[in-house]
């Protein structure tokens, strides 16, 4: 069924694919927590301009796809969090100033490892914090297996119908 499932860096040739990923991945993520209302007007506009932003240009972002047989399925992405805290205006995590800002998957492709090898190749075994919707509970068990625990910062998402989210945080895992 999903023979050829890869994970590569993204480039500037995803960003129209990436944008259509995007947004179908908000649309699966979030029914139920958002209004079918909010989830039908999601700009894919802005999407484009976002992941063109992203990656066209020198030097791109830290971006991640998960292809299956070439087609791009799903993303990750991290980065550093300015000095001295996150973006958010919360006390900075204890993990650092790595971000995991996001990581997405068609929900076809959910359950196939392919989440596990994003997360891999986003942030490797490194200490980070991450934000995610405090109603997912999917998710927030997918990061509770790859060493993530909240850390008490809450935030709620004025623009997404006051959607509330969490932070979570890995320590630096050592393995043997």
């Amino acid at each position: 069924m999903h023979s050829a499932l890869t994970v590569r860096r993204a480039g500037a040739g995803d960003i129209e694919r990436l944008s259509q990923v995007h947004v179908l991945c908000w649309q699966e993520t979030y029914r139920g927590m958002l209004s079918d209302a909010f989830l039908a007007a999601v700009d894919p506009a802005g999407r484009l301009r976002l992941w063109r932003h992203l990656l066209d240009r020198p030097e791109p972002a830290e971006a991640w796809v998960a292809c299956d047989g070439g087609t791009v399925v799903g993303f990750a992405g991290a980065r550093r969090l300015p000095a001295p805290g996150s973006p958010e205006g919360h006390p900075p995590p204890s993990s650092g100033d790595l971000e995991l800002w996001g990581l997405y998957l068609l929900a076809s492709h959910q359950g196939l490892g392919l989440g596990g090898r994003l997360l891999e190749a986003a942030i490797g075994t490194s200490a980070a914090s991450l934000w995610v919707a405090a109603g997912n509970s999917r998710a927030i068990g997918f990061y509770r297996r790859f060493g993530f625990e909240p850390d008490g910062a809450e935030d709620v998402l004025a623009d997404w119908e006051n959607l509330p989210e969490i932070r979570m945080v890995r320590p630096a895992q050592h393995f043997l």
